[in-house]
């Protein structure tokens, strides 16, 4: 199997180390046609742009590139974080109109949308590393917050699905299939991905295989996702960024 894209990247524009112009270049040396920058959306503690446009600075700091990147298509979209239990993005759509594609997922470290938010979801999230019943109530809990994001929201990719906050596969790929929204194979993170491609094969929804790079050299590095994948034999035409 073959990836011709890696669609998720960040920049140093949130918590990433290298330029826009240097993922593209590494994209450029993996042989990749397409690149996706993804920096994190401005609610992520820590690790979050300054601000809603920041995403049209890139976008146009990426335009300015083009000629320097003829071999690789540059794209300019963001990872926003799930906010409320609700699954309310931390993006308007003005700018999300303007993305070339939105993923979104959830994160631990945010600033909630609201109080309530705060109290009854955002706290107890971080609560339930400590309480396997706790952790059962969450993992309700967020599968409802992202399905609430997948309804409401034209999102490309889940991001890293049940990875830092628990969230069923199952119910979250047959939404998925519904909506035409991928669930990710992350190459930058170790949580039971296989548990993932199953649930996407039996549900048909599509996957998408990224690195989550945060450095210029991991991007495009999707080796261990093509083996996954290519082990489960998960249908490579179910693969949004596979050679078919």
């Amino acid at each position: 199997m073959k990836l011709f894209a890696d669609y998720h990247t960040h920049t140093t524009y949130s918590d990433g180390r290298g330029t826009p112009a240097e993922n593209i270049r590494a994209a450029a040396g993996r042989g990749l046609a397409a690149v996706a920058i993804t920096d994190h959306g401005p609610r992520g503690i820590g690790i979050g742009v300054a601000g809603p446009e920041t995403f049209l600075t890139i976008k146009e700091e990426v335009a300015g590139l083009a000629d320097s990147f003829p071999e690789v298509r540059a794209l300019v979209g963001a990872e926003a974080a799930v906010i409320s239990s609700d699954g309310r993005l931390d993006l308007p759509e003005e700018i999300i109109g303007q993305l070339d594609l939105l993923l979104a997922g959830l994160h631990p470290y945010y600033v909630p949308d609201r109080l309530g938010d705060a109290l009854c979801y955002t706290l107890p999230n971080l609560a339930a590393k400590l309480s396997r019943s706790a952790r059962a109530k969450m993992r309700n809990a967020n599968t409802k917050a992202l399905l609430g994001t997948v309804y409401s929201y034209r999102v490309d990719i889940i991001s890293h699905p049940d990875l830092m906050l628990p969230a069923d596969p199952d119910e979250l790929a047959r939404a998925c299939a519904g909506r035409e929204t991928a669930l990710e194979v992350n190459t930058g993170h170790h949580y039971n991905k296989e548990e993932i491609v199953r649930a996407a094969a039996y549900r048909g929804a599509r996957l998408a295989i990224n690195s989550d790079a945060h450095y210029p050299e991991t991007v495009g590095d999707l080796a261990s996702g093509i083996a996954l994948v290519e082990r489960l034999r998960f249908p490579a035409e179910m693969i949004i960024n596979a050679v078919h």
